[in-house]
């Protein structure tokens, strides 16, 4: 191996699945959660002023006691990279050995030059004096290497355990008045954005659709892309710090430099009051003193900046989740598709009114409900409840006869479709964004181009570039409102739910991307239960019945009344068209 793969050799690039694949076998015994494991993670952040996230109490600490309170907190995850650390001290003290041995021989090399000892015990001298040196630059070198290692490996899996974590909080902790923004997690969690940069897109890219993830239990494919980019920020950065650890050694030979010419002209002083020997040690140990002295200060100093960013970003997994799965859930099998709301009522936060009260809702299998109302009566609330994304106030929900409670939460949102209004895509291909469920596994090309077709999205698709390998950009930039809706609509037919929620958005759409879409809302109807939040008139006449949503209130309308009364109201609040 040559000197710059000896200096510079990185770790070895996991794939993604690495850590979820050993997650039983390698399972930390520090973790102590409910859910799959998650591997450990974080770095030092600056402040932010936007914080929204409960803090501790604050309580009178010395310095030194917050100091160890804040090492408790990282002590899990340096466990994990113990190997490192030991190697790092296991270096340093080879270190500190070699340099309590060149000192005294440096003093005694320089005393046997002024009294011209023979020239091969000088040479002897010399030869066991460069091997000291050498070891010493070469354990010092390492012992910065390994424990830079150490910290950069802790960071990194720190970032994933705690994006981990947040994918995991309920919906409540991103939205409300309360919620915490994406922009501040993504700065919680990123360092600096000049050396994260893929990172940080993967952050913003994923936390804004937090919605849909979570609806299509996406968590597991969100959190092995992080890991994979949180994992390459890693290996650069190693890489840079070893160079950092190279340069001091560069340096200190150039001191020794300086000392073979002090050595060199110790041959022409004269024996006096001062000592050449005496002389030469003591400018060594100067110079070997200087680096540890102000290495002590520096390291404190660079601790106790980074002690506020480790507290700010636990505060990300302090905050407890409302919506828990039970130990004895089940997965469900094959579902009919009935759906029950049985006197749901439900508010945001305690200080607020309630978005939806008493409601009683029996939705028969097979069937296609239409929900209407003015903005802000509910709709989209009836949803998340229904995907388990918030806990109702009162009141249960049932899918065939069984409590949403006691479902898991991955099977309950299996079996649950959902077309956005606001149709969420990836900056992904055309197939990864039409199977994103099957992304942890193998996506099936047949499924993918099948429900396609049924979406009216084959064609289209066909027509790019590289057909259902092409890349759509973030969000989707590249393809049209129309586009974007019939993949949404491929995605919710790839995934074969039985329940399929639709949340119209035609109303944006030219005539011939809002005939495309209805083809495709058609077909889903006749093979789903369906709740569609409808703004159309045309789509509102599709469903077998239609119920007004306004103030929490659940009212029941024939076609005859709806067109009668209702619709010009609705059309005059803008919640039909």
């Amino acid at each position: 191996m040559s000197l710059h793969g000896l200096l510079f050799l990185s770790p070895p690039f996991p794939p993604p699945l690495f850590y979820l694949r050993s997650a039983q076998k390698d399972k930390p015994k520090f973790l102590h959660i409910n859910s799959r494991w998650r591997p450990p993670f974080i770095s030092s952040l600056k402040p932010t002023n936007s914080i929204k996230l409960p803090l501790n109490a604050q309580t009178s600490q010395t310095p030194l006691s917050k100091a160890l309170e804040t090492l408790a907190k990282l002590k899990p995850f340096l466990q994990t990279n113990h190997q490192p650390i030991l190697l790092g001290w296991l270096c340093s003290s080879i270190s500190v050995f070699s340099l309590s041995q060149i000192i005294p021989r440096i003093g005694s090399f320089s005393s046997n030059l002024i009294n011209i000892v023979s020239i091969s015990k000088l040479r002897d001298q010399c030869l066991l004096l460069g091997v000291f040196v050498l070891v010493k630059l070469v354990a010092c070198y390492w012992q910065q290497a390994f424990l830079w290692e150490a910290s950069l490996r802790t960071v990194c899996q720190m970032r994933v355990f705690v994006f981990e974590t947040v994918l995991e909080k309920e919906l409540g902790f991103f939205e409300g008045n309360d919620g915490v923004s994406s922009g501040d997690i993504a700065y919680r969690i990123t360092a600096e954005a000049s050396d994260v940069a893929d990172t940080l897109f993967a952050l913003l890219n994923g936390l804004p659709a937090i919605f849909f993830v979570k609806a299509n239990t996406g968590e597991l494919s969100e959190h092995a892309r992080f890991q994979r980019l949180a994992y390459t920020d890693f290996s650069r950065h190693l890489a840079k710090k070893k160079m950092k650890a190279l340069i001091p050694q560069i340096i200190q030979i150039i001191y020794f430099g300086v000392l073979c010419v002090l050595c060199v002209g110790s041959l022409v002083v004269s024996r006096g009051s001062f000592d050449g020997c005496s002389m030469v040690s003591f400018v060594t140990s100067l110079v070997f003193l200087v680096e540890p002295i102000q290495g002590v200060g520096k390291a404190y100093n660079e601790f106790k900046q980074g002690e506020p960013a480790i507290e700010r970003l636990f505060d990300l997994t302090r905050m407890k989740s409302k919506v828990i799965e039970k130990p004895d859930a089940i997965y469900l099998g094959h579902v009919k598709g009935e759906v029950k709301f049985c006197d749901v009522s439900f508010k945001y936060a305690d200080n607020m009114p309630l978005v939806l009260d008493g409601l009683n809702l029996t939705v028969r299998a097979g069937e296609t409900i239409a929900l209407v109302g003015p903005s802000g009566g509910g709709k989209t609330t009836l949803v998340k409840l229904l995907l388990r994304l918030y806990e109702p106030s009162s009141g249960s929900i049932l899918i065939d006869n069984h409590n949403i409670k006691s479902i898991r939460l991955e099977s309950l949102r299996r079996h649950v479709g959902l077309v956005s209004q606001d149709t969420m895509l990836f900056s992904r291909t055309v197939a990864e964004n039409i199977g994103y469920r099957d992304l942890m596994s193998n996506i099936d090309m047949e499924k993918v181009e099948l429900a396609a077709q049924i979406a009216n999205a084959d064609e289209f698709i066909r027509t790019l570039p590289e057909g259902y390998r092409s890349q759509i950009g973030p969000r989707g930039s590249l393809l049209s409102g129309g586009q974007k809706q019939r993949l949404a609509i491929a995605r919710a037919v790839y995934q074969v739910s039985s329940i399929l929620v639709l949340d119209e958005a035609t109303s944006a759409l030219d005539s011939k991307s809002e005939l495309l879409v209805r083809q495709a809302v058609e077909r889903l109807m006749e093979n789903y239960t369906v709740l569609v939040i409808a703004h159309r008139l045309e789509t509102i006449l599709m469903a077998d019945r239609i119920f007004l949503l306004q103030n929490g209130k659940l009212q029941e309308l024939s076609r005859s009344t709806f067109l009668a009364g209702h619709h010009d109201s609705l059309l005059s609040a803008g919640a039909a068209i």
